[in-house]
């Protein structure tokens, strides 16, 4: 993690604790627009986060019969977890990076000190189902390690910069996830 000590060492520890908890935003960045940044800090509330990506699955799945979704300008995807307490199928969208088969999911969580729960479930159950190009893929879900993700993150960084951006603000090194389709698809 020390990477990440020097994203985060010229912002005071109080302020990326603020931040983390979701009582200040970071500043806005070069590559995004005001209007972009205004709407995306609106929604900076995990509440919010957690309400808005139950709200989009609908209106997701209704769209990927038309072709591909986006999140924030980024080709997005469903993935359906185990509740790791429920046991339950649970949908969330997310931005994601394709390379072959495979997708590559980060659980950014816009920054905020804990990991999303999509991701802690799929610790608990790798095995998951993603949505994409109007399919239903049974995918196994494996956290990368720590060399797999130094290799990785530039690519991931510059596909979707708000990933970086985040990481930047936040302690907590973002767990990149691989999802590999599974033979019984």
């Amino acid at each position: 993690m020390a990477d990440m000590q020097t994203h985060t060492a010229d912002i005071p520890d109080d302020v990326l604790d603020r931040i983390e908890r979701g009582e200040e935003h970071p500043p806005k960045p070069d590559f995004m627009t005001q209007e972009a940044y205004d709407q995306l800090i609106m929604s900076r509330k995990p509440e919010i986060v957690r309400m808005y990506s139950t709200s989009q699955v609908d209106h997701y799945r209704a769209q990927q019969a038309e072709g591909n979704i986006e999140e924030q300008g980024a080709p997005a995807l469903i993935l359906t977890t185990i509740g790791r307490k429920s046991g339950k199928e649970i949908a969330a969208p997310l931005t994601f990076m394709r390379e072959g088969d495979n997708y590559y999911v980060v659980a950014s969580f816009f920054g905020f000190k804990q990991d999303p729960h999509w991701a802690k479930n799929l610790d608990q159950n790798p095995n998951a189902w993603v949505e994409a190009d109007a399919r239903k893929i049974p995918v196994t879900g494996r956290k990368l390690t720590a060399e797999e993700r130094a290799r990785v993150w530039p690519k991931l960084s510059e596909h979707f910069p708000p990933w970086g951006y985040f990481q930047k603000y936040c302690r907590r090194e973002f767990p990149v996830y691989l999802l590999t389709p599974r033979e019984d698809g």
